[in-house]
Parts: C-alpha cells; sequence; structure tokens
C-alpha cells in the first residue's frame, strides 16, 4: 500500500463520519422543536440549523476548505450543545448535541488533514515519476 493510498483510505473514513454527523446534528436540531421542553424557538431551532444547512453540498463535494470552516463552526454548536446539558430537562438532548458537535469538529479537521497530505503525496509521487 502506497502512503497516496493510506491518506486515501483515512480520508475516506473521516469523510463518512463528517457526513453522518452533520445530517444528525441537524436532524438533531430541527427535532428540538419536537423534543425539548419547554420547546426551542423556531428561529433557534431552524435559524441557527441554516448555517449547518450551508456546508451541506461543499460537504458531499468533499471540499476540503469548506471541512475547515465547519469545523470551527461546529464550535458553536458544542458550546449550545454544554449549555443546553446544564439545562433542566435538556440534558440529553444537549448531550447528544455536544458529542455530534465534537464528532464535526474531530472529523472535519482529520478529513482535512488527510485530504491535505494526500495531494502531497501525489504531488511528490509525480514528481519522483518525472525526475
Amino acid at each position: 500500500m502506497t502512503e497516496t493510498d493510506k491518506y486515501r483510505q483515512r480520508k475516506h473514513l473521516f469523510y463518512r463520519f463528517l457526513r453522518l454527523s452533520l445530517i444528525g446534528l441537524i436532524a438533531l436540531r430541527i427535532s428540538g422543536l419536537w423534543l425539548l421542553t419547554p420547546p426551542a424557538t423556531v428561529v433557534g431551532a431552524i435559524g441557527l440549523t441554516l448555517i449547518l444547512v450551508a456546508f451541506v453540498w461543499p460537504i458531499l463535494k468533499r471540499d476540503i476548505k469548506a471541512s475547515l470552516w465547519l469545523s470551527f463552526v461546529s464550535c458553536l454548536f458544542f458550546i449550545t450543545g454544554v449549555l443546553n446539558a446544564m439545562t433542566q430537562g435538556r440534558e440529553l438532548f444537549g448531550l447528544l448535541e455536544s458529542c455530534l458537535a465534537a464528532t464535526i469538529f474531530i472529523s472535519a479537521m482529520m478529513f482535512s488533514r488527510n485530504a491535505y497530505r494526500e495531494l502531497e503525496a501525489i504531488e511528490a509521487a509525480s514528481a519522483q515519476s518525472t525526475t
């Protein structure tokens, strides 16, 4: 197995985690309209979630820079999840939200890291073959 293949496999693994956790966090935030007591406001549940929805298409296209930006944006949702976890009646919801946001952060960073390393390995291999 070459170095390029190793980075490609890792990138694909973290991409799957990123995709699943992003869709899961969007679904969880929207379900907050029905699950939470007191119920979340429409602006809070839908409005803030639109930020995540804006990242769905670039992530599906496997855009490296979008995944880096998503990792930073996920910190906002991690903070919201921790605040929800400390609120009476929202403990489980907040815990799930925090875990999904942390998974997005880690998988987006690792996806980007391995994608850039794969590009560097491809470039190094092509430089060696032309020399």
